[in-house]
């Protein structure tokens, strides 16, 4: 099945399917928005799918309702039609709706898991700009030149002490060239909290001219600073980032203690090999996803 074809599904369990005529609006429901055949399509339920979709309203304004309500009604009657012709009861449509149901009810259960997590005081505000100056006090805006390189293996150890011992950009790419190795450079300007949070670190340190080089897989990545621009963000001006993110924290770590605690208090039978990657990372899955971010809102220029 495909993602669209999944998703009309995941409509249908949450509608209760569209085979059952509504007795009139649920508790909490407001007004009829479309009448679609038998089926009905609640004012509430176009306000769900934009809260779902916040880019839609943004890029639409006051059309976003509307184009709302069209999508839904498409769906309706894509759900009717399945009905109809017995797909809601096939063994592959049944799966995809029990786990489409399990997936609606985990994430109910950890947005409230979620929703507990206290908000960050001013301590921790002051404490998470003073633990990241490379992203406030001294923020710069970075011209970077990226340069990828087919090294072989066994030279690689080597290869990286040398990149990280050159001086210049103009150094190590006579050196490169001198090496004759398959290369690709490109040169960019990034603000600090465009970049990666796990390598900015190690860049602010760095001097015009000096890189800092990564292994890969089948090549090494080079970053080299070629110039630097300071823009430092005042803690006035950096709360609201840093409060956004460190509620993202508090969140997905309310979530995974949660998780942790119905794992421990719950009686589970493997009937198939565990997954190398272990339960805890997919304990996690449904959760807030993702690694916090660097405050990309921190300021603006």
């Amino acid at each position: 099945m495909n993602k669209r074809w999944v998703c009309w599904l995941a409509v249908l369990a949450l509608l209760g399917g569209c085979d059952k005529k509504s007795a009139g609006p649920a508790p909490g429901e407001s007004q009829v928005a479309a009448q679609v055949n038998e089926g009905e399509i609640s004012v509430h339920q176009v306000e769900a799918l934009l809260q779902l979709q916040p880019a839609l309203g943004a890029r639409l304004g006051e059309q976003a309702p509307a184009r709302a309500l069209d999508s839904l009604i498409e769906q309706e009657l894509a759900a009717q039609a399945a009905v109809q012709a017995g797909l809601d009861r096939r063994p592959k449509t049944l799966q995809a709706l029990a786990l489409a149901r399990r997936e609606v009810l985990a994430r109910a259960y950890q947005d409230q898991l979620a929703e507990k997590a206290t908000l960050p005081d001013t301590g921790a505000v002051e404490r998470y700009y003073d633990a990241h100056p490379e992203l406030f006090s001294q923020r710069r805006q970075y011209l970077l030149e990226e340069t990828v390189v087919q090294v072989p293996k066994t030279d690689v150890d080597a290869w990286l002490r040398k990149v990280e011992a050159t001086g210049s950009v103009e150094e190590l790419q006579a050196w490169l060239a001198q090496e004759q190795t398959p290369r690709k450079s490109r040169r960019f300007a990034q603000w600090a909290e465009g970049l990666p949070l796990d390598l900015l670190p190690r860049l602010a340190r760095l001097k015009h001219g000096q890189s800092l080089a990564l292994r890969r897989p089948d090549s090494m990545y080079i970053l080299t600073v070629i110039k630097t621009e300071d823009a430092p963000v005042l803690l006035g001006q950096a709360t609201p980032a840093i409060q956004s993110v460190l509620t993202a924290q508090r969140r997905q770590e309310a979530v995974r203690e949660g998780m942790v605690r119905l794992r421990e208090q719950a009686k589970i039978t493997r009937f198939m090999p565990q997954a190398a990657s272990g339960a805890a990372s997919a304990a996690g899955g449904l959760a807030e996803g993702g690694k916090a971010s660097a405050p990309a809102s921190a300021a603006s220029d």
